[in-house]
This record gives structure tokens, sequence and C-alpha cells, in this order.
């Protein structure tokens, strides 16, 4: 078990750290297959390979956008971000997809202390599984976040990459043949991100394997912070959403059952719930059981062909 205080030293020292993403409710779908979201992958393992002066912390990427935690000089993240952009552009051109990309452009947000930084982690390492019911923290696998305190992965069967012949070495990155550092491992056509990615230092700044999944289960209210600021889509689980409805109408109308909750009060707790927490129309339909002409009325820009739709526009999420 860590201290405070070596968590605190560790975070000085070795940072800056930075939270880069792109905008999700702005850009078309990118990843539309799992050859996409590998490719995808392997991309940020080949474009960090340039930059060794980086430490990708943990990373998530979605169908349309992407959130990573670096550390290191922020001209250094741009300069990585944009080689990455450049080689997913001639990727997708190559495979005849060409999706708007001119808002795929990353925001940049200088974490400021420890506990900052665990929440971020934490967000990201959230992002892939919150947002698809089916998924768990273990099962959405295009992100870093199924490697945290989680030795099972760990010792899946891996290849060095340069026991790959030259052919098998271009058809991870679809360019070709370029030198990449000799501790790079591939499992299935995934360079693993254990590889890559400096997965134990992350795990170091938490006390140990409970704080972290403490946050990961309960770090509500700092979560819907953060997607707040990214401008994200929803952000909790149906279960969570449900805690926090039933806290909110206690608190403003004394009541916990929300089955009991008059019209007028379910009308007010929706726009909370929406704007505040992060929560899709379609989790407002199933939480509050509203019809779908009010949630129609209340969230016209939500609305998609006359079905209750999610916040972000194209990006499959809920």
């Amino acid at each position: 078990m860590r201290t405070e205080e070596s968590c605190e030293y560790d975070f000085r020292r070795k940072g800056p750290f930075w939270h880069l993403y792109t905008p999700g409710h702005l850009t078309e779908i990118i990843f539309t297959s799992r050859e996409d979201f590998i490719l995808g992958m392997n991309l940020i393992a080949v474009c960090l390979a340039v930059f060794p002066q980086l430490r990708i912390i943990t990373f998530t990427l979605m169908n349309n956008h992407l959130h990573i935690i670096l550390a290191g000089d922020r001209e250094d993240v741009l300069a990585f971000f944009a080689l990455f952009r450049r080689r997913l552009s001639r990727y997708l051109s190559g495979k005849g997809h060409y999706p708007d990309l001119s808002d795929f452009h990353p925001d940049l947000y200088e974490i400021p202390d420890l506990r900052a930084l665990r929440n971020e982690i934490v967000y990201v390492n959230r992002n892939g599984y919150v947002v698809q019911p089916e998924h768990t923290p273990y099962s959405y696998l295009w992100s870093a976040g199924v490697l945290y305190f989680n030795p099972l992965l760990r010792l899946l069967p891996r290849r060095r990459l340069l026991t790959l012949s030259q052919q098998e070495q271009r058809a991870l990155y679809h360019g070709r043949l370029i030198s990449l550092p000799e501790h790079y491992e591939v499992c299935e056509g995934l360079i693993a991100p254990s590889s890559y990615c400096a997965i134990t230092e992350g795990e170091s700044y938490f006390r140990n394997a409970h704080h972290y999944f403490q946050l990961l289960s309960r770090n509500q209210e700092a979560g819907s912070g953060i997607a707040k600021r990214l401008a994200d889509t929803s952000f909790l689980t149906d279960e969570e959403l449900f805690g926090v409805a039933r806290t909110l109408a206690a608190q403003e109308h004394g009541i916990r059952s929300l089955t009991m909750l008059t019209p007028e009060a379910k009308t007010s707790l929706a726009k909370k719930l929406y704007f505040d927490y992060k929560a899709s129309t379609r989790q407002l339909k199933r939480l509050l059981r509203l019809d779908d002409k009010v949630l129609e009325a209340l969230f016209p820009s939500a609305w998609q062909g006359g079905a209750v739709g999610s916040r972000s526009y194209r990006n499959g999420r809920q």
C-alpha cells in the first residue's frame, strides 16, 4: 500500500500531465470495425515510438473520438497527436473511408494536482464501458484501462514485435516498414498496450487496488464535472444515475421513490440529470418513465428521427 505522501511526490516530479481529448459531439464515426480499432491502437503505439520522451498513462478509443492521459511537454503532446491524425487519415483513405476529420483536433487539459490526475485516469478508464451496457471494466478492449490492477491480462501469450516477418509488421499499421522499440509485444495483431503504456506508473498514483476500484465505481460527482468540461456524452450507468436521481429527488422533493414524483417534479429532475450529469434521453426515459413527447419537447436537439436519441450525434453511445 502506498502512502499519500509518496503518491504526491511522484506526481510532482513526473509531470506535467495532460488529458488530451477530441470532440466526440462534433466528429463523424471514424472507427467502424474491429480492424479499425486495432489499427487506431497500433497507431498510438507507432506514434509514441517517435516521441519516446512522452509517457502514456492510459487511453481509450471510442467510435469517433479518443481520450489519452499523457506526461511530457505540451509541444511534444501536440506533435504526437498531429502525427497520429496524419497516419489515421492515410489509413482511412486507403480503405475508401472518408469521414470528415475537420473537427478531429485535440483539446488539452493540464492536470493540476494528484486528486485531479486520479479523477482523469478513472474517467478515461470508465469511458468505454459505462456508455455501453454490454461491457464491464475488463471487456472494453480498446483501452489501456483493462490493464489496471489486472494481472491476468498480462499473462496472455505474446510475441516480440521483432520476431514478426516484415509483412506481418507492416500489417500492424498498414504502412511501410519502420523501426519500433524492441520491447513492443504483439497479441493477435494488436501491439499490447502493456508494452508501451506506463500502467505501473498509473497504478502508483492510487494508494492500492481498493482505492482505485472505489473511485472507479463511486466517483460520480468528479466524473460528471469532467464530462461537463469536455462536453462529453453520458457518463453514468443506469444504476449509478438511479442512485443520483433518488438522492436529488429526496433533497429537492422529499421523495426517494421516482415513481411517486409529480410530472412537474420529474420534468425538473430530468433537466438536472441531463445538463448536470450528462444523462442521455434514453436513460431519462428508462429511469423516469417519461413519455417520448415530453422528452422531445424538453430536449429537441437530442431527438433523432422520432426516437429517443443520445446527445452525441453518431458516436454509438447512449
